[in-house]
């Protein structure tokens, strides 16, 4: 939210070391105390992270209950994040406009059957970017709206989705991010059963495709690959006191070979479409 500063504004009290905001179209009240100025949550039910990150190569993912399998006819797709009760976050190529997709939440393990913690969904509504361009891959970004609300539990909670722009700042300091998905976890065909985690480091625009909106990120000794996309690409950061996990990324394009460099759609260039579009379709 934006505020306007009132320095000699009355019922400010005038009190030294502080400054006076509003908005008078929006609304800052409790439990936004504490918080970096501007910066919210777009659900804040998102949970800090219960798990340490490990690398993978093969290896399996820590917990992440934010995690969503997207389905066609029953086949696997790519992946997706949860970000709020009603909408899954994806890459705009994983899906196609009018189409059935499915998306389960609380997976992990495929091989396993079904232990009741897991939960599928209808995507009734797909709202890919409008300006995406299937060519480039440019604004590689859509949002799922699920047939009914999600009830979160131990194993199904949203990912922390960071509003402000300021948080370009902080970002821009993170040298290394953790990307969670079903892809392929070597360069032979095979996909993984369970859920795999592998920390990228961020390169400069230089080594991708120099195209803005971007993020370019990898790990020459592991690999993030075919069935990646959509998936999310995040951080720990600091919120108001507390550790959380906060996506930055989502997944879009990687090599043939899986070892060169990932690119992934940059949310903060696309925080405001998101909120926006979920504003206006949420019933």
């Amino acid at each position: 939210m934006d505020v306007h500063r009132f320095d000699k504004d009355p019922a400010c009290r005038n009190q030294r070391e502080k400054f006076c905001g509003n908005n008078p179209t929006q609304f800052m009240c409790y439990g936004d105390s504490g918080s970096p100025l501007g910066v919210q949550l777009l659900d804040n039910k998102c949970i800090p992270p219960k798990y340490a990150p490990r690398i993978i190569g093969g290896q399996n993912a820590g917990r992440a209950p934010w995690m969503a399998y997207l389905m066609r006819n029953r086949a696997f797709v790519g992946g997706g994040s949860l970000i709020a009760y009603r909408f899954v976050l994806t890459a705009a190529h994983c899906s196609k406009l009018n189409e059935t997709l499915f998306v389960r939440l609380g997976e992990y393990d495929l091989s396993t059957t079904r232990d009741g913690k897991t939960q599928d969904y209808r995507a009734v509504d797909i709202y890919r970017h409008p300006y995406y361009n299937a060519v480039t891959q440019v604004n590689d970004i859509a949002l799922l709206k699920l047939d009914r609300p999600v009830i979160y539990t131990a194993t199904i909670r949203p990912i922390c989705i960071l509003l402000s722009p300021g948080v370009r700042f902080v970002i821009n300091k993170i040298k290394l991010f953790t990307v969670t998905g079903w892809g392929q976890a070597s360069r032979y065909p095979r996909m993984p059963t369970k859920l795999q985690q592998m920390t990228v480091r961020r390169y400069s625009y230089s080594h991708c495709y120099n195209q803005p909106g971007k993020l370019c990120a990898s790990n020459p000794a592991q690999f993030a690959c075919k069935g990646d996309a959509g998936s999310p690409l995040g951080a720990q950061v600091r919120y108001n006191g507390t550790t959380i996990f906060a996506q930055f990324g989502v997944a879009s394009t990687f090599t043939d070979n899986c070892k060169a460099y990932g690119i992934y759609t940059d949310l903060l260039y696309h925080t405001h479409w998101i909120a926006e579009t979920m504003q206006h379709n949420w019933y």
